[in-house]
């Protein structure tokens, strides 16, 4: 008998600790959410380009993982995601631009090696010159693609 009531309170004990993980879970889950996102090590990075032309701008975007499709935009309009960049630091995100049938290249968009601490809000402006980059941390400028006349 002296058995059975160990293994009844073994048991009961287990159990309550077994709930009260559970509960402490949900709690933290929903507490460290970041605009519905759920809880992530890395910050939330966002990635946005803007078309400065006055003609309809392709792009097209990917990274290892995900295609995200192809897109036209106006004059002024913008696209844009949103991401938490690997572990690994090796997240790489590139775009590939054109207009009409005339592609106007392949650019790195974000790479984690070169962008995880200039920018957690990415901008870029694809202007007839060139693909401006600007940063958030601190405000600067990079220039990834330059027309040659």
């Amino acid at each position: 008998m002296i058995n059975s009531s160990k293994k009844n309170l073994i048991s009961t004990f287990s159990s309550i600790f077994t709930i009260r993980i559970v509960m402490i879970y949900v709690t933290c889950y929903e507490t460290f959410q970041q605009d519905g996102e759920p809880f992530s090590i890395r910050p939330l990075t966002t990635i946005t380009v803007r078309n400065n032309n006055d003609y309809l701008l392709g792009i097209h975007c990917k990274s290892e993982d995900d295609d995200l499709g192809f897109h036209i935009l106006k004059k002024g309009e913008l696209y844009g995601w949103k991401f938490h960049v690997n572990l690994r630091n090796s997240t790489l995100f590139f775009c590939g631009f054109s207009q009409g049938q005339d592609n106007k290249g392949v650019f790195d968009i974000y790479r984690a090696k070169r962008d995880f601490y200039r920018c957690r809000n990415c901008t870029w402006d694809a202007k007839k010159d060139g693909l401006y980059g600007y940063s958030n941390l601190p405000q600067t400028t990079c220039m990834v693609f330059q027309v040659v006349k």
